[in-house]
């Protein structure tokens, strides 16, 4: 007989790392590990990752948590997988996969997200609670469009988590699923009542056989086989929940579950988000609505997709460091202390391989105003304001869908919240209290909390000494962060106009094809 579940796992699939964790059912992160994973650029636009090394980098860093708690191993009660969201692969009918796994990196399938925008765009973010984007629905499409034979071999397109899930539970590929928490990134579902809609999917010329079943985050989408506990070091029969994206698991992990709170995971992409009580989408485009891995809570929320890649172009160019550790981090933040609010008037636009929201793939990064007064300190400086700026559009979106609402706090999750003076920027852009979570990583424990939903559990809350130093607003500084905002602002649509003229998109909008304005 078994021993009664005291624990559960918890793996988080990033862009560049895999972590895995493990919790009590108290809450207490008993271990966690990790393990690096490649991400390739096979030319221009392409970046591809291995969805087999997801799988192995997440069997070996459980391994190596289970090596300091050997005891745990039997009563891991349920397994639960987060993971990049914007991504998309491809698996056959034994669900294995087809292709390289086509990360939200990858900006091949910019054309299709202008040919939605015109087509249909307003009833996709009307019923996906997001405008096209690269993401999961203009990827599949991509797919469909340019690689018709492989995609005749395949049974369903996969998301990472659900890749990784879906092999722990030895699912024909005829069952893969999709969570939730992925539906906005689809362009092709219904996202609140959770459901693919079938206009949406006929109008962009999408196979429905291809689309993979719908299923709740903390839903158990079967249990760990033979095989597979093998791999992982635990026991056969395990259940294993569908998980969720790592944004939703980032923001459960941080305990940003009231309207209110909004959270800020700065990672390899900058997200901003704010929760709310009910599904609000953003129909101008900015923000995407993302159901949460729990019941009856929603993220309108929005993200620089360069965002690390920017800080570390900083750290590397600019400060001669080759590898972002916490000597660059420091030198980044001395750097740009040494420098007012608003940069002295320059601007630096973020955006290295596209703006994500509101889409607009052309764009590209961009200095202005540069002048001889400036140095690597106004460089430095303007990059962290950026990221802020953006934030704050965001968030100024945010309260006009839900008029009344107040953000009242942020939490911050992720590697850039070691930079206290980014947080201190992020605090006065935003005027609002800033805490950063720094004592767990939020994505591994927020899917190990749908692992103990998925079992049944109460979920702990987040114990206060997670948190590192919080940061309160500078009113002293407004007035400068109000010009330098609206500067920014300015700059960034001039830019967009710039970019899409060069790139030679459309003037003229096509008709919607179901009849709503776009």
């Amino acid at each position: 007989m078994s021993a009664p579940p005291a624990a559960v796992l918890g793996v988080d699939l990033g862009t560049s790392v895999v972590k895995a964790s493990l919790f009590a059912l108290d809450g207490t992160e008993l271990a966690t590990a990790s393990r690096p994973i490649a991400l390739r650029r096979p030319a221009p636009g392409h970046a591809e990752q291995d969805l087999d090394e997801f799988y192995t980098a997440a069997a070996a860093a459980t391994r190596q948590c289970l090596a300091a708690v050997p005891a745990v191993a039997a009563a891991v009660g349920a397994i639960a997988v987060a993971g990049q969201m914007a991504g998309v692969g491809l698996v056959d009918a034994a669900h294995r996969p087809l292709a390289p796994f086509d990360s939200w990196l990858d900006i091949r399938c910019a054309p299709v997200v202008e040919e939605l925008h015109r087509t249909a765009g307003a009833r996709i973010a009307a019923a996906a609670g997001c405008a096209p984007t690269i993401s999961i629905g203009p990827k599949m499409l991509w797919w469909l469009r340019h690689q018709p034979r492989l995609c005749g071999r395949a049974a369903k397109f996969v998301t990472a988590a659900g890749y990784v899930a879906g092999r722990l539970a030895g699912l024909p590929g005829s069952e893969a699923f999709i969570d939730g928490t992925h539906l906005h990134f689809t362009a092709m579902a219904d996202v609140g009542t959770g459901r693919w809609d079938g206009h949406l999917v006929a109008a962009a010329g999408m196979d429905p056989g291809l689309l993979p079943r719908i299923v709740e985050s903390s839903g158990v989408v079967g249990e760990l086989t033979p095989a597979a506990a093998a791999d992982f070091g635990l026991r056969p029969g395990t259940p294993v929940a569908a998980g969720c994206g790592d944004t939703a698991a980032g923001a459960l992990g941080a305990g940003v579950l009231d309207a209110g709170q909004a959270f800020d995971i700065a990672g390899t992409a900058a997200v901003f988000g704010v929760c709310l009580p009910a599904f609000t989408p953003d129909t101008g485009g900015t923000l995407m609505t993302m159901r949460s891995a729990l019941p009856g809570r929603w993220y309108s929320l929005s993200y620089v997709g360069g965002a690390g890649q920017l800080v570390e172009w900083i750290c590397r160019e600019m400060l001669g460091h080759a590898v972002l550790g916490e000597a660059a981090y420091a030198d980044l933040a001395a750097a740009a202390a040494g420098v007012a609010p608003g940069s002295a008037g320059l601007i630096l636009s973020p955006h290295f391989e596209g703006r994500v929201a509101p889409a607009a793939p052309a764009m590209r990064g961009a200095v202005i105003g540069l002048s001889p007064v400036h140095g690597r300190g106004h460089l430095a400086r303007a990059a962290l304001e950026a990221i802020a700026f953006e934030y704050r559009r965001y968030a100024e979106v945010a309260r006009a869908l839900a008029p009344g609402s107040t953000v009242r706090e942020v939490i911050g999750t992720g590697g850039g919240t070691r930079i206290g003076l980014w947080n201190q920027i992020k605090a006065d852009v935003l005027a609002t209290a800033y805490r950063p979570v720094t004592g767990v990583e939020s994505g591994a424990r927020g899917a190990a909390l749908v692992a103990m939903a998925a079992l049944g559990e109460p979920l702990p809350p987040l114990p206060a000494s997670a948190y590192g130093p919080g940061r309160i607003p500078d009113p002293h500084v407004r007035p400068a962060y109000d010009t330098a905002y609206g500067d920014y602002q300015r700059w960034s649509d001039r830019l967009v106009r710039g970019y899409q003229a060069g790139a030679g998109a459309p003037d003229r909008e096509v008709p919607d094809r179901l009849g709503a304005a776009s």
